[in-house]
């Protein structure tokens, strides 16, 4: 009887452990698509940003666009047209995973 209860105890723990674990991994992954997406670092005036092949990988996500400096841009569907003006734009993608709230702040440069 004792030898039961510890199996089961020890086949419970472990499936707790499995499904952390999956979790975990979901949430790693969501991190590292957010990080590691090809954004241009620097950028001049009349360029295009495209997050639309973003949704292939996460679909579930908001981004919020945040000038700094003189940099003037729009925002048609998921493609940022930066019009004119030195600055910088912030990027700011905002996705829930298993276990938590994650925001992912992304900077790129724009030159005349």
């Amino acid at each position: 009887m004792n030898l039961t209860f510890e199996l089961l105890t020890s086949i419970i723990i472990t499936i707790i452990g499995i499904y952390l674990f999956q979790k975990i991994q979901y949430d790693y992954r969501l991190v590292n698509i957010f990080k590691k997406y090809p954004l241009p670092t620097l950028i001049k005036s009349g360029g295009i940003i495209d997050l639309d092949k973003l949704y292939i990988f996460v679909q579930n996500f908001r981004y919020r666009v945040n000038a700094k400096g003189a940099v003037q841009y729009t925002v048609d569907g998921n493609i940022v047209k930066i019009l004119a003006g030195p600055g910088e734009l912030e990027i700011v993608f905002e996705a829930w995973g298993f276990l938590d709230f994650y925001k992912i702040h992304r900077s790129i440069k724009v030159v005349e």
